[in-house]
C-alpha cells in the first residue's frame, strides 16, 4: 500500500454530512478486533472535526446474551463520540446455534437457513427504522460483515452505505446473503490488500461495488517501556516470545503452545520463555509450565510494555483482515512471526521486511533461533516494521483517506 498524505492533526472542520458507524456492540472497554477498530476510528475522526455518530444496540458485548438490553436506549457519549443505542430484537438461540455450527464447519446451508442465521445474529427493528427515516442526513458504514445489522441494514439505503467487512475466509463469507451485501453497497473499505483480494476472488471481482483500500489506524506506542515490564515480572534479560490477543483455537493459539513445547524439547537448556496475555485461555502442558508466563487479561499499558520488551511477537492466527497487534509490535520496534497460511499477515511481513512467516515447526524453530541468537537482526526487522506502519497506518494517514472519501460523497 502506498504511503498516504499526511494531514493536520488539529483539523477542526470536517464534511457536513453525519458519518454513522453501524456496529452490533460498542463501548470503551470492548476488546474485539472490529469493535476496537470502530472505536479508534470514530474517536480519531471526531478529533479531526468529522461529525461522527455510532449507531448500535443495547447489548453489552459479543460474549453477552444477544437478547438482553444491557444499556439504556437513547443517545449517549463515549469518549466524546456520540453513541445512539437501540433495543435489540430477541434471538432464537436454538435456531441461531444450529445454523451457526454448520457455518463454522463450512457445511452447505440453504437460503432459508441463511435467513434464520441473519434474523437471529443481532437485529434491531427500531434501529432499522431510524436508518430509513434519517438516510438523507447520514453516510452509513456497516461493520463487520457477518451480523444481521449489516446483512439486513445495507438494504435500507444502499446508495448511502459502505461496508467495513473485516472479511475472513470462512463459512459466513460463503453465504449468498453475504455476496448480495457486498454487491448492494456503494463501496467496501478494506483493511489490507490481501483482504481486498479475498473479496474479489469470492464475489466476482466486486464488479458492482467500489473496492477501497483504506487500511486501519494504529495508536502511537511512544509510552511503552520494556524495562518496566521486565522489572514488574522479574524477567531480567530473559528472551521471550510474546502472544497478545484472544487465546483460543480460532486464533490458532494452541499451535503456538505446541510449537513452543517442541522447541523446548529440542533446546531444553534455552532461557527462552513464552509470555501470553489476553482473554480466554489455552491449556499449557505441564512439561513447559515453568517456561510460560500466562498473564491473562492485562491493562493496556502492560500490553504495550510487553511488546517493547519482547524478543519477538508471534501472531499464529490464520483468520485476520489486518492484525492490529502486529502493527503495535512494530511501532515498539520488535519483529513478528506469522503463519504463512494467513495471506494478510504474510503480506504485511513481506512488504515491510519486519519479520518471518512460518509454515510448519521446522521454519518456526529456525526463525526463533535466528531472532534470539542475533539481536541486531531482530532490531533491524523491528525498525523496518515501524517504518512501514508509520508510512501506511498512522492515524493522520488513515483519517486523511477517510475524510477524502466523505468529501467525495458530499460532492455527488
Amino acid at each position: 500500500m502506498p504511503p498516504g498524505e499526511q494531514m493536520d492533526h488539529q483539523r477542526t472542520e470536517g464534511p457536513g454530512m453525519k458519518t454513522a458507524f453501524i456496529i452490533p456492540f460498542y463501548g470503551a472497554s470492548i476488546g474485539g478486533g472490529a469493535e476496537t477498530q470502530c472505536r479508534m476510528l470514530a474517536e480519531n475522526l471526531t478529533r479531526r472535526g468529522v461529525d461522527v455518530e455510532i449507531i448500535t444496540t443495547c447489548i453489552k458485548d459479543f460474549m453477552s446474551d444477544w437478547s438482553h438490553n444491557h444499556h439504556e436506549a437513547g443517545l449517549d457519549q463515549v469518549n466524546e463520540v456520540a453513541v445512539r443505542r437501540f433495543q435489540v430484537r430477541p434471538v432464537n438461540g436454538e435456531i441461531l446455534n444450529t445454523v451457526n455450527q454448520k457455518l463454522m464447519a463450512r457445511e452447505p446451508v440453504t437460503i432459508e437457513e441463511e435467513l434464520d442465521y441473519a434474523n437471529n445474529a443481532v437485529n434491531s427493528d427500531a434501529l432499522y427504522h431510524f436508518l430509513g427515516e434519517n438516510k438523507r442526513h447520514y453516510t452509513y458504514f456497516f461493520m463487520p460483515y457477518l451480523f444481521g445489522l449489516t446483512l439486513h441494514g445495507v438494504n435500507i439505503a444502499p446508495e448511502r452505505s459502505f461496508m467495513i467487512p473485516c472479511l475472513h475466509d470462512e463459512g459466513y463469507a460463503d453465504m449468498r446473503m453475504t455476496r448480495r451485501a457486498f454487491q448492494k453497497v456503494n463501496g467496501v473499505l478494506f483493511n489490507s490488500a490481501a483482504e481486498m483480494r479475498l473479496a474479489q476472488r469470492m464475489y466476482d471481482g466486486l464488479k458492482l461495488t467500489e473496492p477501497i483500500l483504506m487500511g486501519e489506524g494504529v495508536d502511537d506506542m511512544e509510552s511503552s517501556d520494556g524495562a518496566r515490564f521486565r522489572a514488574r515480572y522479574s524477567l531480567g534479560e530473559t528472551p521471550f516470545i510474546l502472544y497478545a490477543g484472544r487465546r483460543d483455537h480460532t486464533k490458532n493459539t494452541p499451535l503456538l503452545v505446541e510449537y513452543f513445547r517442541r522447541y523446548r524439547k529440542l533446546r531444553p537448556g534455552s532461557p527462552l520463555k513464552l509470555v501470553s496475555m489476553g482473554p480466554a485461555g489455552v491449556d499449557i502442558p505441564e512439561e513447559i509450565e515453568s517456561h510460560v508466563l500466562d498473564l491473562g487479561y492485562v491493562p493496556l499499558q502492560d500490553k504495550r510494555d510487553a511488546m517493547s520488551a519482547a524478543t519477538v511477537l508471534c501472531q499464529p492466527s490464520l483468520l485476520e483482515s489486518f492484525s492490529l497487534v502486529i502493527m503495535e509490535s512494530w511501532l515498539c520496534g520488535r519483529p513478528v512471526l506469522v503463519h504463512s497460511a494467513c495471506e494478510v499477515t504474510r503480506d504485511h511481513v513481506e512488504l515491510s521486511g519486519g519479520g518471518f512467516a512460518f509454515g510448519g515447526f521446522p521454519e518456526f524453530y529456525e526463525q526463533v533461533e535466528a531472532l534470539t541468537n542475533n539481536p541486531a537482526l531482530a532490531d533491524g526487522m523491528g525498525q523496518r516494521g515501524k517504518k512501514y506502519v508509520k508510512a501506511n497506518f498512522s492515524w493522520d494517514v488513515v483519517c486523511g483517506r477517510f475524510i477524502r472519501l466523505l468529501e467525495a460523497m458530499e460532492a455527488v
